[in-house]
């Protein structure tokens, strides 16, 4: 006998075969499919980084930022108002008063809890609060 002839397949040896085939032809279009989604995730991060909505900063580095000065942040604080008090004298009024610390008569009224219609008495006391 012929050492190169083969002996013919069988039909189980031939339905592996042709599985076989198929299994090496889809193989290059899995590998491909598989890099491509690799690729995909990999450029997530650097997508995401570049919106201005994505925080990329870790933790660690945000515990290690350094607190702002107790002087910067009480800065923004409005002071309180100074309150005074005014003593009326003769000739004095609602108006002449109020534009005496900057303030409308309206404003200098309510702030003692009056109205502008009352009348001031000589030697009557008036709060005046002012923010300085």
């Amino acid at each position: 006998m012929d050492q190169n002839a083969q002996k013919p397949l069988s039909r189980l040896a031939r339905q592996q075969a042709v599985r076989e085939e198929r299994k090496n032809k889809q193989a290059p279009w899995w590998t491909a499919l598989l890099i491509a989604v690799m690729m995909a995730l990999a450029a997530v991060p650097l997508i995401t980084s570049q919106n201005s909505d994505y925080d990329a900063v870790p933790q660690a580095k945000k515990e290690q930022a350094k607190p702002k000065p107790a002087a910067e942040k009480t800065s923004k604080v409005k002071p309180a108002p100074k309150v005074k008090t005014y003593v009326v004298k003769a000739g004095d009024s609602w108006a002449a008063i109020a534009q005496k610390y900057g303030i409308s008569a309206e404003e200098l009224a309510e702030q003692n809890g009056l109205d502008t219609s009352s009348t001031l008495a000589v030697g009557q006391k008036l709060k005046i609060k002012q923010a300085k």
